[in-house]
This record gives structure tokens, sequence and C-alpha cells, in this order.
């Protein structure tokens, strides 16, 4: 590794995916008590829409110009319907397998990640590369546990696979959105489109908005804004300095950040295995912090 060679402009992005992390990670602790009363798609619903709302309100206090004539773009339907349907299918996912099932096999997102942008954005992957996503992989396994539960579930199997490939190809549609937009933008019409969609799917499906509960609505604000809102607003900004595939390796230590934030209200057992994995998703992160990427 070549450290007095990095760009100084992939250690901001860097640095932006980094403070990302931890606002995202707030969200899945927030989530967890605002679905005990929200079904997952009202849960994704009432989350597009407050992340929506909190951008377009930053969009016009920054006065920068918003046409929801671009709606008309089918790049950003796009860029909101495989939000959508990341969001569908995992929940599907973890209603028919177990969360350690679900969790493992999320960890091709990475794979995804890497094969799109190289295919779709002419990301070059390098030797340091290969090893970060090697070290990522094991580092998640063995943070969940070293425990591969599968069923005899199809669908199940079958959504877990697909839902971390329609959050990889959402990644790489906004890495090419940003190039000619501004992160806020984008941000907003993902959301929107994604809103819009969800309650698409929601009115065919017959889903029930009755009995919401004040109480889970406000955790699901929070989790707007700090994962749609403020995570995914430096996050859609870093992919303007480093590749798609760096910025997700980074969010590779997303379960260690979440971890450490959940040992505040549930109880969390420190293990060997938690100690290893946790290193190698960090030595992942300094690897791809700290290796010159040959494209942007």
């Amino acid at each position: 590794m070549n450290v007095k060679n990095v760009p100084k402009k992939q250690l901001w992005g860097i640095e932006l995916n980094l403070i990302s992390l931890l606002f995202s990670s707030i969200s899945p602790v927030l989530n967890k008590f605002s679905l005990v009363a929200l079904s997952p798609v009202v849960g994704g619903i009432f989350t597009s829409m407050f992340a929506a709302i909190f951008v377009f309100a930053t969009l016009i206090i920054t006065r920068q110009h918003v046409s929801l004539g671009n709606l008309k773009s089918p790049w950003l339907w796009i860029l909101g319907g495989t939000n959508a349907i990341g969001i569908i299918l995992q929940y599907i996912a973890l209603s028919t397998l177990s969360p350690i099932t679900v969790t493992l096999i999320a960890r091709m997102y990475l794979v995804y990640v890497f094969f799109l942008s190289y295919i779709f954005l002419k990301e070059k992957i390098t030797k340091w590369d290969y090893l970060a996503i090697i070290l990522c992989i094991l580092g998640s396994f063995f943070i969940s546990g070293s425990r591969l539960q599968f069923s005899d579930n199809i669908l199940g199997l079958t959504c877990a696979f697909i839902y971390p490939l329609m959050y990889a190809a959402n990644n790489i549609v906004a890495k090419y959105l940003v190039s000619d937009a501004e992160p806020s933008n984008v941000l907003f019409y993902n959301h929107l489109t994604s809103a819009l969609l969800l309650f698409c799917y929601a009115l065919i499906t017959r889903t029930t908005f009755n009995n919401l509960s004040g109480q889970a609505i406000a955790f699901n604000f929070g989790g707007a804004f700090f994962n749609g809102f403020l995570s995914l607003l430096l996050f859609y900004t870093s992919l303007r300095f480093i590749t798609a595939g760096k910025a997700n390796i980074v969010r590779a230590l997303g379960p260690v950040i979440v971890i450490i934030y959940s040992s505040f209200f549930f109880p969390v057992q420190v293990t060997p295995s938690l100690i290893l994995g946790a290193i190698l998703v960090i030595s992942a992160s300094t690897i791809v912090t700290f290796t010159k990427t040959k494209s942007y």
C-alpha cells in the first residue's frame, strides 16, 4: 500500500462515509422500536416520506432548484424503484428466514456492488479491493456468530439473495446521477419515487393503515432523519470523491457500530468471534482508505 499517494479527495470521501455510517447505524435501533407497532411496508412508506420532506426542506433553505418535471427521467424511477423493491424483498426474506441467515446472505451486496461498478461505471478493481472484499465477508460471518441457518423456504432464500442486489443497483444509479446533479437533489427524488412506489404497493396488497402508534411514528421519524436524510446525503456526497465499491466496503463497518449503539439498550455478548469479525471489517475499511483508487 502506498499511503503517501492517496489523493486528498479520496480521504475526504472516506471521512464523509464514516460520518454517514455513524448516523445510519442509529436507524436500526430506532426502527426496532418503531416496527413493534408499524408493519414493514407502512414503516418504509413513512421513512421515505419523512426523508423526502427533510431533503426538500434543505433544498428550499439552500435555494437549490427543484423541478418535479425531472420525474419524467427513467433513471429517477429506477433509483426509487430499486430502493422500494429492496425494502419489500428484505421484509419478505426476514419473515420466512432467520435474521442470521438473511444477514449473512446480504454480504453478497459487496460482490454485487463491485461487479455492477465494473460493468456500468468502469471502476477498476485492484488486488487490494479483492482482499478487502474477502476480509469484509469473513468479518461479517464472524460477527453474525458463524451460524448460517437455511430453511426450506425457496421464496425467502430467493428474496434474501436479490434484495442486496437491489440496494447495490440503487447505489450504482446514485453514483451515476451525482456526477451531473447535486447529491441532495438525487436523494430527494430517491425518497420521493420510493415512497410513491411503496404506497402503490400498499394499495395493491391492501395494507392497512389503521391503529397507527404515535410513539412508533416518532421512532420512525428519528430513523428517517438520521438514516434517510443525514446519512444518505453524506453518502451520496462521498460518491463524488470515491468509487462505489470503496464506499460500500467502508459501510461494512455498520454492524460493529450498530452493536455499539445497541449495547446501550439491549444486552450484547462480546465473544471472540465478534471481536475477530470486528477486526476483519476494520482491516477492510483501512485497506480501502489507504490504497489509491485507479479511477473515480
